[in-house]
């Protein structure tokens, strides 16, 4: 058994999630529950990989082994389903990184990319710092709380010349974790209108019970789906900067690889290598024992809103270690909201910036005890905002 209650000490670090405490939220006491990493120690077996590495004392440019892709490729198969040719590989810092060379990659200035909102921030930040004309297919949320996509309205924009669509799989904030039918039907139709899928599947690690994750890489056909992955968030090792696209196409692979070479990044990081080979030769029952951990701290924060602030309505989490709280019923901005929770000594993320105000994301990778803490102030947060604007 692992130890997920003990908590890494991470304060003073440098950890922008502790650390930007005082100066960005104004309250250098409040617990964080905002950026997405966690809390508790990274696998051991990933840390001594990384320290035998280390003790070897070279740490100059690296290219992948053929061990790093075969490692790469295993987990593929036997975690996703999924048979990779471990050529398909091309490494790289971090997915959102990888997001904006793609974007530069295969589109032009002015063509449209598609997000479908509310989604993970940096997806429109990318779009629109490279010129493109950013579109949005908005996902429909159902009486069950549950989020589902508007199919007719994304044929609709994908038939208007849309040229990317990012689709975020499992979906950070909502926490939906995509089925088959899903997936295939949004490759069928990038298919049909010549879109190419980029598909971040950062989080396809972490699921909750009874729900499996389906990768885009197998819907579809190869010649116009890339798919993003890395060990950051499933290991908490963001820090490392190490992702891996997978591109069947040969033609897309080579593309990419030219364009990266003319900026001088396609060298990816020494010690992001090693801690993606030995996470994915070794810690496979770390990460499922995660999963379960996550699944109660999940259940936690169902039980104790549902007693505590009942109006409040909980997203049912299927994937990703992030919450999605319906906040509307303050009658509150979520921006004022989440003020309202830091000075109580709770940060979260407000809803606005993902694109739905009356919304607030909460981050349930750490120990129990924190988060049961974290909650209180939660309570007290929007308790007091809902007050003063009545």
């Amino acid at each position: 058994m692992y130890d997920f209650d003990t908590p890494a000490p991470r304060a003073g670090s440098g950890a922008i999630k502790w650390d930007l405490r005082g100066s960005a939220f104004q309250n250098p006491q409040a617990l964080p529950f905002w950026i997405a990493d966690s809390d508790y120690f990274s696998p051991p077996e990933l840390t001594e990989a990384l320290c035998d590495a280390v003790r070897r004392c070279v740490f100059g440019y690296v290219d992948p082994t053929p061990s790093y892709r075969e490692a790469v490729a295993d987990w593929f198969r036997t975690r996703h389903g999924w048979e990779i040719d471990p050529d398909w590989i091309v490494p790289a810092t971090g997915v959102v990184s990888e997001i904006a060379n793609l974007v530069r990659a295969f589109t032009a200035p002015g063509d449209k990319v598609l997000i479908q909102t509310p989604v993970y921030d940096p997806f429109a930040g990318v779009v629109k710092a490279a010129g493109r004309s950013l579109a949005e297919n908005r996902l429909i949320r159902g009486e069950d709380l549950r989020y589902t996509m508007d199919f007719e309205d994304l044929e609709r924009d994908l038939r208007s010349g849309v040229k990317m669509m990012i689709l975020c799989s499992p979906h950070n904030p909502v926490g939906r974790v995509w089925t088959r039918d899903e997936v295939t039907r949004v490759a069928e139709l990038c298919q049909k209108y010549g879109t190419l899928l980029v598909s971040d599947e950062i989080h396809w690690d972490i699921l909750m019970p009874g729900h499996a994750h389906f990768t885009a890489g197998l819907a579809g056909t190869p010649e116009n789906i890339i798919v993003l992955t890395a060990p950051s968030k499933t290991f908490n090792v963001a820090g490392l900067k190490c992702s891996n696209a997978v591109i069947p196409s040969g033609a897309l692979r080579n593309k990419l690889v030219t364009w990266q070479q003319q900026f001088h990044i396609e060298t990816p990081n020494n010690l992001g290598l090693v801690a993606c080979e030995a996470a994915y030769r070794l810690c496979a029952k770390w990460c499922d024992e995660q999963n379960e951990y996550l699944a109660k701290n999940a259940k936690l924060v169902s039980d104790y809103i549902a007693e505590h602030l009942p109006e409040v309505k909980v997203t049912p989490l299927e994937g990703t270690y992030l919450m999605w709280l319906d906040t509307s019923a303050s009658g509150v901005g979520s921006v004022e909201l989440c003020r309202a929770m830091t000075k109580e000594g709770a940060i979260l993320n407000d809803g606005l910036r993902y694109g739905d105000d009356g919304f607030v994301r909460l981050n349930i990778a750490c120990p129990r005890a924190q988060l049961e803490k974290g909650l209180e102030a939660v309570v007290r947060g929007y308790l007091a905002a809902k007050n003063r604007g009545k």
